[in-house]
């Protein structure tokens, strides 16, 4: 795959993103976080096995366990996404999600003992700032929800994520790495369903908008989006990716503003969270890009 294939590949992974925000938030009251990623993951594995049933006798037992690892990282940022969900926005929590690309210069850092350079520090500030505009803490502290922090510890997760990925694309197939991480997801996600509440199964409502939600998200957002993710990380390097992925946020508000929630009516056009908007992938783009390095250019970031 071509360095330009793999750069669309990752704007359509982060448009089946963005809208995944408003269709998990019109689903957040009506079942728990871990059933409703219990359903999803469990229907992209079923789906992903029929597809790639041929491939699956290449596993080997690291990748196996690379792929379980994975799948719990990506079980535990699920929750807590889905659960803030219920107490925020769908366009503030793609906003504080994407805050995870600039956390993973310094997440570097403390594991590979590699310093954060300028151009890291000045987008911190400037993802910060926009974070006051995008969740009103400017108007007050009242203003900050549980919503809000359960999704900044779900963009922590997101970070690791991407960190260990990275590190195990080096060796392991991306294809593979891909499925296994969501049969991951999908077992630890049933299993502690299972546990913390045995049947929860059967007294779920499945009403047309949860299916809806499930298939969309199955398909779109995990089969395809998670599963590309990796396949654009084996393809470009971890710079170029940050900077296409902070397109999730700007696809998650605009999504916001055309797709109606449970009550009927799309987010309003608000400057401040437009203000923010910018604030936020300009940070992305300063950190990620090295612009301010003294003429270093972090690799791969050129064209």
């Amino acid at each position: 795959m071509t360095a330009t294939k793999a750069s669309l590949l990752a704007v359509a992974v982060t448009a089946t993103w963005g809208s995944s925000f408003i269709l998990m938030k019109n689903v957040a009251d009506s079942v728990p976080a871990l059933g409703f990623l219990s359903l999803r993951f469990g229907l992209s594995a079923i789906i992903l096995a029929l597809i790639f049933f041929r491939q699956l006798k290449r596993y080997t037992r690291k990748t196996v366990l690379h792929s379980l690892v994975l799948g719990a990282l990506l079980a535990a940022y699920m929750i807590f996404q889905v659960t803030g969900l219920r107490y925020t926005s769908a366009s503030n929590s793609a906003f504080i999600t994407s805050l995870s690309v600039l956390m993973v210069p310094f997440l570097s850092a403390l594991l590979l003992k590699k310093s954060p350079t300028k151009s890291n520090w000045t987008g911190v500030f400037m993802a910060l700032l926009g974070l006051v505009f995008i969740t009103g803490i400017y108007q007050g502290i009242t203003a900050l929800t549980i919503g809000d922090l359960l999704t900044f510890i779900s963009a922590i997760f997101v970070a690791i994520h991407i960190i260990v990925a990275d590190y195990y694309l080096k060796t392991d197939d991306s294809l593979l790495l891909g499925i296994g991480q969501i049969f991951g997801g999908a077992i630890l996600s049933i299993v502690v369903w299972t546990i913390k509440t045995p049947q929860s199964f059967l007294t779920v409502a499945y009403t047309q908008t949860l299916l809806t939600s499930v298939i969309l998200t199955s398909l779109l957002c995990t089969c395809f989006a998670f599963t590309g993710q990796l396949i654009v990380q084996k393809h470009l390097p971890p710079a170029r990716v940050a900077v296409l992925f902070t397109l999730e946020p700007v696809f998650a508000y605009l999504f916001a503003l055309v797709i109606p929630g449970t009550e009927g009516v799309t987010e309003p056009l608000l400057w401040s969270k437009v203000l923010g908007c910018v604030l936020v992938v300009g940070g992305m783009i300063v950190s990620e890009s090295g612009i301010l390095n003294r003429g270093k250019q972090l690799p791969g970031v050129e064209g």
